[in-house]
């Protein structure tokens, strides 16, 4: 009985034992040395990662909008007086310079009162004369010198009033310019309602579109700065226009909350007509940032940051996300030009671990 109770013991201290040395409670003096070394190999352990460098770019904006082309100079030419028309002068689409006669009125009446005007200016400059060297020898009283040259004043204000009528039977071009299709044929009698046509100094073609109250400033650096914009219109599809932001509205749409600005484009070809639509495009320059791939950013509990490698080590440096575009992140915060970002390997990093860089991409990392 004895025996059996003892044998039981040892049995149970085996199993005991056996227990023991799988959970690692007891261990050999060699094992119990490798240990403290082996956790020491693992410290001293580069992670491996891969990295890019940081590039500064512009944090750009791009706006888009569709505006509405119009002449540097237009008008539409109306004649100042009721008359007949007798001789029409130019054809659509014809170049013009100011000054040019584009339809001429019958005048025969207003020549007629010029010659007489001419007439009357000519004899009453001849009395004033006569009037002026008779009174120096006392002949004439100094009144009827005052009433003779009153009526040479009044005469040369009846001549430049029938130079004027004749001149109103002109209708000539106020600027250089392209006419567009005549209103009127020779033998019409118009007035002063009477549209005789269009004329258009499309040289320059000017765009304007609409801006939100939210680039209101930067409209206005843009005009003092005359920042490039594009244009595309439909009658052009596979053509980009270039031009500038030359003008802006004092004020702004109280309904829309919006600023009218004003493009001013080139139309050497003469391709362009006012009228046509156009799509502009205005990229509105921003500040430079950091930027680096999305992959990257990682986020924790007190928001984004990333890992620069620097001395060969893995530092955590906090950022603000300021954009993100085609990729990439626009990053505010202490990371400069040209450092080396983590953008995979960051899930075994720690401040202040050592790294081995696999594409040793960054300057300096080794």
């Amino acid at each position: 009985m004895v025996k059996k109770i003892f044998l039981i013991f040892l049995l149970a201290a085996g199993a005991a034992g056996a227990l023991l040395w799988k959970s690692g409670v007891l261990t050999s003096s060699a094992d119990q040395n490798a240990a403290p070394i082996a956790k020491q190999a693992r410290v001293n352990s580069a992670v491996k990662v891969i990295t890019e460098s940081v590039v500064f770019q512009e944090n750009s904006r791009v706006f888009e909008a569709v505006g509405t082309g119009r002449a540097k100079f237009s008008a539409d030419i109306y004649p100042a007086i009721s008359e007949e028309v007798v001789e029409v002068r130019f054809t659509s689409q014809q170049p013009v310079n100011k000054g040019d006669i584009l339809v001429q009125l019958d005048d025969r009446q207003e020549k007629l009162a010029l010659r007489l005007a001419e007439v009357a200016l000519k004899d009453a400059k001849s009395l004033l004369n006569r009037y002026e060297r008779a009174a120096k020898e006392g002949a004439v009283p100094e009144s009827e010198v005052d009433a003779a040259r009153a009526a040479f004043e009044s005469a040369e204000v009846a001549y430049d009033k029938a130079q004027l009528d004749l001149q109103e039977r002109q209708i000539s071009a106020p600027f250089d310019g392209v006419v567009g299709i005549p209103r009127i044929d020779v033998g019409d009698r118009v007035d002063a309602n009477t549209l005789i046509t269009g004329l258009d100094a499309r040289d320059v073609l000017y765009v304007d579109f609409e801006v939100p109250e939210g680039l209101a400033d930067a409209l206005k650096n843009a005009q003092a700065d005359a920042q490039p914009i594009s244009a595309v219109t439909p009658s052009y599809p596979n053509r980009i226009f270039k031009g500038h932001i030359v003008a802006q509205e004092t004020r702004l749409n109280v309904q829309r909350r919006t600023i009218m600005a004003r493009a001013s484009i080139p139309n050497d070809d003469d391709v362009l007509r006012p009228g046509m639509s156009f799509t502009t495009r205005w990229e509105i320059a921003g500040e430079r940032y950091a930027a680096v791939s999305e992959i990257a950013v990682q986020w924790g509990r007190e928001g984004a940051y990333v890992w620069v490698i620097r001395d060969g080590k893995a530092v955590k440096v906090m950022t603000d996300v300021v954009a993100r575009k085609s990729g990439r992140v626009f990053l505010a915060g202490d990371v400069q030009d040209g450092e080396a970002v983590v953008v995979e390997g960051v899930q075994r990093l720690r401040d202040g671990v050592s790294v081995d860089v696999l594409n040793n991409q960054a300057e300096g990392v080794k």
